[in-house]
């Protein structure tokens, strides 16, 4: 166990080595099965406390000061310790402790041995009770490890002040981690990176301008991490120089944001058979990393060790298709996050609150509006089960003043039982809260007021990503209002208080709307492109669709400038025959033909498009603006760009290993900007694309790549 108690990680090397090879006699014996009858092993808090610290005396140099093991040292904690131990015999593991350490075997006597696996009971998710694990191996008798109570998942967390990723080396990265605060979460310091999209009102835009148009073109690589390979959407979060990513398979990492060394790392291990998904990311508060698990838990992390403080399991009854796909948004204490869930999920999809000092639900807004409650009757006469959709996808954004948060839920899936309407008095069949936009009270959970884009939508042209908050002039008066668009890339700005409709921008990239009512923003439809009875998208009327099923706009978030009021959008130019399956651009043009990525430039005051700007490939981040007067955007074909922000010209590019369908972030450690994102191998919009362009990205493969100025 311990033989040189040195922080820094000094030991000789011969002598370690024979360390090492004994270490690795602890957790090998042979196990006896579980007998019928047995009682399991209890012990005292004061026990486990003691234990602590003669673990941290005598063991920790070899096992890992969290148990996490230290090169050939076996783990003692995680699916490493309840697979081996889990309902089997204390008197075991008790007897394998005994041989500890090595070179003085039994050398500790019996009260620091029970007091050691106390700890490592407690360490592993069994709880402490009133009664006393006994000192003697012999009292133990046929006591079992209780496997239920064995926490599960593994984690290798840091001791403060060092790493645990490979030789003990010092680090300070975690010494100086301060709590983030409310305060903190609506002003994020220029340096950090705390919310999704920076913060609340979800621009995208970050005031660091290091890194600017003059010396762009001296960006290289500082560092990279590989990540678990997989579908990713992964915003990484920065404070104080840590950076805190989420990749697939459930498995968060902390990482020196400057070095990209490893402080530690987590990994979920499902209790159910879940299928793993890509989401957005986390969230952090105060001392806590909060994780949407791909089993629907919600999940408290200690931001210093990793080290597990709570886990909720979201009561989803007996449904097991809904997700989490976003990440968590932080307001007054709750972690707020929205499901999706797909056909098969009856009665639609809902927004939970959790409050994070307890890890117990606060409140739940269901996003299909239920028969009773208000909107109930928006649903042609359905039953509950009938209905269907309200997927949330997207976190949610907050506005401090008016105390209201904003979400928006996604179309229905049942489309066919909405298309024929019943002629009940008083009964639509809009679908709320479908393609809406709705503003609810973060303490309660109360819908304030709700705005329908597209009523009952047959085409799933999803009005379901980022709401902005944006101070804007509206007749000459500052409003604070709210800009958010669907997949057809038509902007529209609602009042941020009253969700008042003020007015809408066509991107004209669609052919299925003809008409909005500038006074209500209701929309008139094609009539070929509304699907009758029974009748399969594939089959209708209108020969070319635009845009297709993935939309003229996607996932990949729009970024807006405060300073300059220009919003950037990331759009593709692609239409569907529904006939043939044969892909199109709106206006076919020579001179674009191929070019189906775009970036737009608009000003919002004025609606003019300032400029646009065509690639071949689709683009697959979301966009990030800087003080810098840059433009950074990743591309289906694995290219990664700095534009100018007044033009659209690229001033930078690199190729990366695989596509960059994620949201590139911007921070600054000791007074050195990074840019940072994530590549994966998509999702469905990144692999539809590749598809619709014939673009062969690796079938795997993900990683974590930061950039900086050369020194």
């Amino acid at each position: 166990m311990t033989y040189n108690n040195n922080h820094n990680g000094i030991l000789n090397r011969p002598l370690f080595y024979l360390i090492v090879n004994c270490c690795l006699l602890l957790l090998v014996m042979p196990v006896q099965a579980q007998q019928d009858g047995q009682s399991f092993a209890t012990f005292t808090a004061e026990q486990a406390s003691q234990g602590d610290q003669l673990y941290t005396e005598q063991c920790a140099s070899c096992h890992g000061y969290r148990l996490e093991g230290f090169e050939l040292a076996p783990s003692l904690s995680g699916n490493y310790f309840s697979r081996r131990w889990g309902d089997k015999p204390v008197t075991e593991l008790a007897a394998n402790l005994q041989r500890m350490p090595p070179t003085v075997a039994g050398g500790l006597g019996q009260l620091a041995y029970s007091q050691i696996l106390a700890y490592l009971l407690q360490q592993n998710g069994v709880d402490a009770g009133a009664t006393a694990l006994p000192e003697q191996l012999a009292a133990l008798g046929d006591l079992l490890i209780p496997a239920q109570e064995l926490v599960n998942s593994r984690f290798s967390p840091a001791i403060p002040g060092y790493s645990t990723n490979g030789p003990l080396v010092p680090i300070s990265r975690l010494n100086d981690l301060t709590p983030v605060t409310n305060a903190m979460l609506l002003n994020p310091p220029k340096d950090d990176w705390l919310i999704w999209r920076r913060t609340h009102e979800n621009l995208g835009h970050s005031p660091l301008d290091q890194i600017n148009r003059a010396n762009v073109d001296e960006l290289e690589i500082a560092w990279t991490w590989s990540l678990p390979p997989g579908a990713n959407m992964m915003t990484p979060l920065v404070h104080d120089g840590v950076l805190f990513a989420y990749s697939f398979g459930d498995v968060v990492q902390a990482i020196d944001a400057a070095s990209g060394d490893l402080l530690w790392s987590f990994q979920r291990e499902l209790v159910t058979d879940a299928p793993l998904n890509a989401k957005k990311g986390v969230a952090i508060y105060e001392d806590k990393i909060i994780v949407p698990t791909s089993d629907v838990h919600l999940l408290a992390l200690d931001a210093k060790t990793g080290k597990l403080i709570w886990d909720h399991e979201v009561d989803v009854g007996d449904e097991t298709d809904h997700k989490f796909k976003s990440a968590p948004i932080i307001v007054n204490g709750k972690a707020i996050i929205g499901l999706t869930g797909q056909v098969a999920v009856a009665g639609g999809n809902f927004i939970v609150a959790v409050d994070l000092e307890t890890g117990e639900e606060a409140w739940r807004f269901y996003t299909v509006a239920r028969p009773g409650d208000i909107g109930g009757n928006s649903w042609n006469g359905l039953s509950a089960t009938e209905r269907t959709g309200g997927s949330v996808w997207t976190p949610g954004s907050y506005d401090a003043d008016l105390n209201l948060l904003y979400f928006g839920p996604a179309p229905t899936y049942n489309t066919n039982l909405m298309r024929v309407p019943v002629n009940i008095p008083g009964v639509t069949s809009d679908a709320l809260y479908t393609n809406s936009t709705i503003a609810l009270n973060p303490d309660t959970g109360e819908l304030i007021w709700h705005y329908q884009h597209m009523r009952n939508d047959q085409l799933d042209h999803d009005w379901a990503f980022e709401r902005q908050i944006i101070e804007l002039p509206i007749n000459g008066v500052n409003r604070k209002v709210i800009v958010t668009a669907g997949k057809q890339a038509i902007f529209e700005v609602l009042d941020a208080a009253t969700g008042e409709y003020l007015f809408s921008l066509d991107m004209d990239m669609q052919n299925v709307v003809l008409e909005i009512d500038p006074r209500t923003g209701a929309k008139t439809l094609n009539p070929a492109a509304v699907p009758q009875p029974g009748q399969v998208l594939a089959g209708l009327s209108l020969p070319g669709a635009c845009p297709d099923a993935l939309g003229a706009r996607n996932m990949q978030s729009t970024s807006y400038n405060p300073g300059s009021g220009i919003l950037y959008i990331p759009m593709q130019d692609t239409c569907v025959n529904n006939l043939t399956g044969e892909r199109w651009q709106k206006y076919p043009d020579p001179e674009q033909d191929g070019l189906w990525g775009m970036l737009r430039a608009v000003d919002l005051e004025s609606g003019e498009v300032v400029w646009t700007q065509r690639q071949f490939a689709p683009p697959a981040s979301g966009n990030l603006t800087t003080d810098g007067g840059l433009l950074f955007s990743g591309s289906i074909d694995r290219w990664f760009k700095a534009v100018d922000q007044a033009n659209g010209e690229v001033l930078w590019q690199q190729r990366l290993d695989n596509a960059p369908s994620s949201y590139p972030i911007t921070y600054r450690v000791d007074g050195k900007q990074y840019i940072a994102v994530a590549t994966n191998s998509g999702g469905p919009h990144g692999n539809g694309m590749e598809r619709t362009t014939g673009i062969a990205n690796p079938p795997s493969g993900a990683s974590l790549w930061v950039f900086a100025l050369k020194e």
